[in-house]
């Protein structure tokens, strides 16, 4: 049986940056109107490369606007979406796919904020399991800016 690993991101209003281990992986670059996307990032290779050590994904949300200046009173608060899955896929010798599991629970939130700021912060460590039965996230930290 294979393992492969994969992020599939979903939403992105504004901007989402994913990093593994400080490099980037993915840039959406500036996206409006919160457009449905179903983007895959097989991050397979990256995780095996360290084996033996952890990794932290990143992922940081902008909410950028060119057209409004942070030193305005007056901003409107813009909103901003992000939407990912981390998973694992298991497929057979054949390609199959046997099984998808989350690593960590799907996140998908959408709020208010002013703009030009980080919206979101998500960092998550991953490790190799000591069973031998690939990778698992074992701490995570969720940062968001917004306002009710």
């Amino acid at each position: 049986m294979k393992r492969t690993y994969w992020i599939n991101v979903t939403n992105v209003d504004n901007r989402l940056v994913i990093y593994l281990n400080g490099e980037t992986l993915w840039d959406s670059g500036i996206v409006h109107d919160d457009p449905e996307m179903n983007h895959f990032i097989d991050i397979t290779l990256p995780l095996k490369e360290h084996p033996n050590q952890s990794n932290e994904l990143i992922f940081e949300g902008f909410n950028d606007d060119y057209h409004a200046s942070i030193k305005d009173d007056n901003v409107e608060l813009k909103s901003w979406h992000f939407g990912y899955r981390v998973f694992r896929k298991v497929e057979d010798a054949e390609g199959n796919v046997i099984s998808e599991e989350d690593m960590l629970k799907p996140y998908n939130e959408k709020h208010m904020s002013n703009p030009n700021i980080r919206a979101i912060n998500n960092s998550y460590i991953i490790v190799a399991s000591k069973e031998g039965e690939g990778f698992k996230v074992i701490s995570n930290s969720l940062s968001q800016h917004f306002y009710n």
